[in-house]
């Protein structure tokens, strides 16, 4: 699963496929591309990807009180063969 997050509001947002998202401020935008997989990127977007099966694992074993179940998340790095960024400036 890729999130995008933005450094400018701090806003996390959920990519989607019909159409592009965008922060609270509007400088971070994306969407998944058709294929679910690949993704484009706008602006100040910082792509974040989930584990899914540590995150759909951590669903299941979601505790009724402390500090939750743990799962594997983590910042995509800026070369990423799913992660396309039409606008960026070279």
């Amino acid at each position: 699963m890729k999130l995008l997050f933005c450094p400018v509001c701090q806003d996390v947002i959920k990519l989607g496929k019909d159409k592009k998202r965008f922060c609270e401020c509007g400088e971070s935008a994306g969407h998944y591309l058709e294929d679910g997989i690949n993704a484009n990127i706008y602006g100040r977007a910082i792509p974040i990807g989930f584990q899914n099966k540590s995150f759909v694992d951590a669903l299941h074993y979601r505790p009724e009180d402390g500090w939750g179940e743990k799962f594997k998340a983590f910042v995509i790095p800026r070369e990423c063969d799913t992660i396309h960024e039409p606008n960026k400036l070279c």
